[in-house]
């Protein structure tokens, strides 16, 4: 497994029941949502958005995937 699922899958252990119900429902949207419910999902939890667009504006420090 990758690192980030190792990551996931120890948060995921310590979650409460109820805190796991709602990450399987996060998940269900996410894979079944329309855009409008994947949208608002990741609107509350500050994910980027959904689009397709890229964004080449320089950010400090660099780009998060290649360090330039």
């Amino acid at each position: 497994m990758s690192k980030k699922v190792d990551d996931f899958v120890k948060a995921f252990v310590s979650l409460s029941d109820s805190e796991k119900r709602q990450v399987f429902q996060m998940v269900k949207v996410m894979e079944t949502g329309s855009l409008q419910e994947k949208r608002f999902i990741t609107d509350s939890i500050g994910l980027e958005s959904l689009s397709t667009t890229v964004n080449f504006a320089p950010t400090p420090g660099g780009c998060p995937a290649c360090g330039r």
